[in-house]
């Protein structure tokens, strides 16, 4: 369900927004004879809309995508969930962010001391055009937000991204050269300029990865380059994330995923082919099961009404048993009332209730919802170089990669409720069951479990495991869907809209199967 998104620029709202972290979109302030000017308008205002506003859109986007990957389950099919109105508020909050920049960089022209929020803009930005683009394939770009141009063109995605890397230069470089004030309140990194430049690093090598099927010399020199400069996310207290409060109505503060489960019961269904992995496919059950999922009850599903898959040979699982009340992908039955019954997020990312109390969400002990959307985690990018040794050949061993990822993120999740914390054997045996099959297995099989991992390790945010999904076509561990969904898309279509206001037509409608300019992966690659 997308967000309702509340536009003011009366100051009580903005201080209150700050101080709350509320979820609130905060438009441009644009020379207008019934509003404030740009001069007028506060840049530190200006700052915490855009953070606001890269929040929302790693958070929409990662809805978007996540029954692609099947973090979350689906009955509707993947054409329904690639219609043309399905990016209508993230093509909208782009350019809405884009228009910020504008306001922001012209109040820095005129004062060095806001060199700082120009730097964290510039990035922010560079970040936003990469998402979008890694969706749509091509976007608006060099003629976005012209008040001259009535109809602007799209550009080419790889221009895009050629211009985004320059950006993030940019964007590190004014960091690097400024000793201006930091901004009075930067959600993500507390005024940590290099906060920022590791965050733009990471973020650059993501993209380079991500493209390393159509420039894989450069992505290679690219990468190695950061590596050995190494000023990247390398440990979790550098992760780029967003931090959630516990404040409830009337001012909002706390995790989308709390706010959906705990107030009047859970309303959605956690897969169950995750589920099922975690618990039964290593030498002992994923350390992070018991934070990733929260049971309301032990009992399982004990008549039709409850379990209406039961007794059909289509499903794979249908029920896994011990309480953990999940679905299949693609299921497509009626929704009975077990809102207070089905398992639901736990303690990780939502700080919810750890997975020891079998009790209704609504009495639960819970950490109040001051959980976490993470946007780029040190775990994350020990993948990506194993990924980029491994296929690239870049500096560094992909198995020391791969195991310093798992621990990493193993130990962030665990910092959540240290005190359920699994026993350090049990991790151990973990890593070496993942380690001791990662040794065995060929170089394809090697990069399943990288991507593996990764996907494991990506709860929360389903943007990277989209990527990797149609980069490497693994892991392979994403189940079919019990009932056919079509084909899964490769792109989505440019906003409903842009087309009905933009009549250029390059805008024409396109296909959900078109794949973006660095997938070149065969038709029928993922499914």
């Amino acid at each position: 369900m997308k967000k309702v998104y509340i536009k003011s620029i009366v100051l009580f709202s903005v201080i209150f927004a700050l101080i709350s972290c509320e979820t609130v979109e905060l438009r441009p302030l644009i020379e207008n004879p019934n509003q404030l000017g740009v001069g007028s308008a506060d840049p530190n205002f200006i700052l915490n809309a855009m953070q606001l506003n890269l929040r929302d859109q790693s958070e929409d986007m990662s809805a978007t995508v996540d029954q692609a990957v099947r973090l979350a389950v689906t009955g509707a099919t993947y054409n329904s969930q690639a219609s043309p109105p399905t990016l209508n508020g993230e093509w909208s909050r782009l350019y809405g962010f884009n228009q910020d920049f504008i306001a922001l960089s012209e109040l820095a022209a005129e004062n060095s001391d806001l060199d700082v929020h120009l730097g964290i803009a510039q990035i922010m930005k560079a970040c936003m055009f990469t998402y979008m683009v890694d969706l749509t394939g091509d976007a608006i770009f060099s003629e976005a937000n012209d008040p001259d141009i009535n109809n602007p063109n799209i550009d080419p995605g790889e221009s895009i991204y050629e211009a985004m890397y320059a950006l993030f230069d940019e964007g590190i470089a004014t960091l690097e050269n400024t000793t201006g004030p930091a901004p009075t309140n930067d959600l993500f990194f507390g005024g940590d300029k290099n906060g920022w430049i590791k965050f733009a690093n990471s973020f650059k090598i993501k993209m380079r990865l991500t493209t390393r099927l159509v420039s894989a010399s450069e992505s290679a020199a690219a990468i190695n380059a950061i590596i050995a400069d190494g000023n990247f996310i390398d440990n979790n207290s550098e992760d780029m994330q967003f931090k959630y409060g516990i404040s409830g109505p009337p001012f909002e503060s706390r995790h989308p995923f709390f706010t959906g489960s705990y107030i009047t019961g859970a309303a959605v269904y956690m897969p169950n082919n995750l589920m099922s992995y975690m618990r039964d496919s290593s030498v002992v059950q994923d350390p992070r099961m018991h934070y990733y999922f929260y049971r309301q009850t032990t009992r399982d599903p004990s008549n039709a009404a409850e379990l209406p898959c039961e007794g059909d040979t289509r499903y794979t699982f249908c029920n896994i048993g011990q309480g953990y009340w999940g679905r299949d992908h693609g299921d497509p039955n009626s929704i009975p009332n077990d809102r207070n019954l089905r398992t639901t997020f736990g303690v990780y990312p939502a700080a919810g209730a750890f997975d020891n109390q079998f009790v209704d969400v609504v009495a639960s002990s819970n950490l109040g919802g001051n959980g976490i959307h993470p946007v780029m985690l040190s775990a994350w990018v020990q993948f990506m170089l194993a990924e980029s040794a491994l296929t690239l050949g870049t500096t560094g061993d992909p198995a020391t990669y791969l195991e310093t990822g798992i621990r990493q993120h193993i130990a962030k999740v665990i910092g959540f409720f240290p005190t359920g914390s699994p026993a350090g054997a049990d991790i151990d045996a973990y890593v070496n069951d993942v380690l001791t099959d990662y040794a065995a297995a060929d170089d394809s099989g090697k990069l399943d479990i990288i991507a593996r991992e990764w996907y494991i390790s990506s709860w929360g945010n389903a943007i990277e495991p989209f990527n990797t999904y149609r980069r490497t076509g693994f892991p392979s561990i994403i189940m079919d869907p019990v009932f056919d969904l079509g084909p899964v898309m490769r792109s989505f279509l440019f906003p409903e809209n842009e087309r009905t206001t933009n009549t250029n037509p390059l805008f024409e409608q396109r296909n959900n199967q078109d794949q973006v300019f660095w997938d070149t992966n065969p038709v029928g690659f993922i499914n």
